[in-house]
């Protein structure tokens, strides 16, 4: 008796450290609202082909954040019930809901207007591209795959959500694990070319963020499209720390003078560069990438990367397209990298850059001291002050209609 009850105890015991095992609290980003149940009807007879097929639940992202969409019922005349769905994002301050809306499916496109226009077309056989337009013209954009309704519906997600390419894993030319094992991995997202045969290579990445939010990865899947749309294959890269990249993010490992002030940002910067090396070598691996010089693209703080690294290696790009680029707003310590990037690039490596005059983190005075030292210094730029950007100018490769005209005639330029 004794014994049974011991054994009692234990399978109790045991059932109650699993409960306590069990996560209480989950990441609130993950979470994806949805309706307790689908209304999905079969379309009718006289429904297009090309219109039915975008029936049932689809899964993926909204500027990077999660997001599914249902069709549940599709007409003849192409309008449509949908049930729209998103995550919390702590970025854009927005929380997690969804809503049953409608759709008109036109020209192989279905649209949502409202708030936000948002247009979802076929990417592949069960692959969506998602576009949303604001009213101030502000672009963002995603990727879902075709799902199954009925394991939606019942509360099941995947662990790792649809993403907007190919997700690849960069080994480090020169970190290492602690152990020494194997190189540390760099997180970055590729996009084959769109056309037949091998396609230049662009390399897109980021500028800074603060906290936790240094862990978002980013697709950049607007500037990807429009650099595949002009022929190239595209990198996206996340540096070290950032996003599910390993290692430890020491950009802001600044050197300052005992007042505090800036005096030096080299040892990030530097480190910033043996990233992008390492991604350099391992996109020209990639199948379908055509070996010989790559395009750099960044926003921000990629956009001087990109910048930098044409001085310091100019036989290694073709052009440069760098959206608000700068390291930090302070020009006694960034100015003297334009002027030698300026000079060490001179005649080698064509660059465009696009700034705002309303950008919130570098002056207007500043970019034009920018602009004038990499000039001087005898660097090949087309240089656009852009005016009008809505909100914040820092953030203008969001308004592609400002600025794409200007970045289609550059990329021609490039690769006739």
């Amino acid at each position: 008796m004794r014994v049974g009850s011991a054994l009692l105890a234990l399978v109790v015991a045991v059932m109650m450290y699993g409960s306590l095992a069990q996560p209480l609290t989950v990441d609130p980003e993950t979470i994806v609202p949805l309706p307790p149940a689908f209304e999905i009807e079969p379309p009718a007879p006289d429904v297009p082909a090309e219109m039915a097929r975008f029936l049932g639940a689809w899964i993926g992202t909204w500027h990077d954040d999660r997001h599914i969409l249902v069709v549940e019922r599709i007409r003849a005349d192409g309008h449509a019930n949908v049930v729209f769905a998103v995550s919390d994002s702590a970025l854009y301050g927005a929380n997690r809901e969804w809503w049953r809306d409608e759709a008109v499916i036109k020209d192989g496109v279905l649209v949502m207007t409202g708030f936000r226009i948002f247009r979802y077309a076929f990417d592949g056989p069960d692959r969506l591209y998602l576009t949303a337009t604001l009213k101030n013209g502000g672009v963002t954009s995603g990727a879902l795959v075709r799902t199954d309704a009925a394991r939606l519906a019942s509360g099941e997600r995947p662990e790792d959500w649809p993403w907007p390419g190919q997700r690849v894993w960069i080994p480090h030319l020169t970190l290492r694990t602690p152990d020494g094992s194997r190189p540390i991995r760099l997180e970055a997202t590729y996009y084959p070319p769109s056309g037949p045969g091998p396609a230049p290579l662009a390399i897109v990445t980021h500028g800074s963020d603060v906290g936790r939010n240094q862990l978002r990865t980013w697709s950049f899947a607007t500037e990807a499209h429009w650099l595949r749309d002009n022929g190239f294959a595209v990198l996206t890269l996340m540096r070290r720390g950032r996003g599910r990249s390993e290692g430890i993010n020491g950009e802001e490992d600044f050197g300052r003078a005992h007042d505090g002030s800036l005096v030096d940002v080299s040892s990030g910067v530097a480190q910033a560069v043996e990233d992008l090396d390492s991604a350099i070598t391992f996109g020209r691996s990639l199948p379908g990438v055509r070996p010989g010089p790559v395009l750099l693209a960044g926003q921000s703080r990629g956009g001087f990367l990109a910048m930098h690294y044409a001085g310091l290696k100019p036989a290694e790009v073709i052009g440069v397209v760098n959206f608000s680029g700068g390291w930090y707003p302070y020009g006694p310590v960034t100015t003297p990298y334009y002027a030698n990037a300026g000079r060490d690039a001179a005649g080698k490596v064509p660059q465009l850059w696009l700034y705002a005059d309303n950008d919130k983190l570098y002056p207007e005075t500043l970019i034009h001291e920018y602009h004038a030292a990499f000039a001087a210094a005898g660097g090949s730029v087309r240089f656009d002050l852009l005016h009008g950007v809505p909100g914040d100018g820092h953030l203008l490769r969001l308004y592609p209609d400002r600025w794409r005209a200007i970045g289609d005639a550059f990329l021609a330029s490039l690769v006739k």
